[in-house]
């Protein structure tokens, strides 16, 4: 990434560096399992629609997570 040219568009960006960590992955789930933590979910789509969830994804549709439905 060019910061000149990013800076030139009015763009900025920041980066950061993680290490796994299984605790506190486990605190994280249990907010999402009771419910302290929802997710904002767009669209569900099955995975045969994969290309056309990486369109959704690409066109700036708004706000929420596109969901891909794997049935086994």
């Amino acid at each position: 990434i060019d910061p000149e040219a990013a800076a030139a568009r009015g763009v900025r960006g920041t980066g950061m560096l993680t290490q796994p960590n299984g605790a506190q992955l486990a605190e994280i789930a249990a907010f999402f399992d009771t419910g302290a933590v929802k997710p904002v979910v767009s669209a569900v789509l099955p995975l045969a629609e994969a290309a056309q969830a990486h369109a959704l994804a690409g066109s700036g549709h708004g706000r929420g997570k596109i969901v891909l439905r794997v049935i086994a």
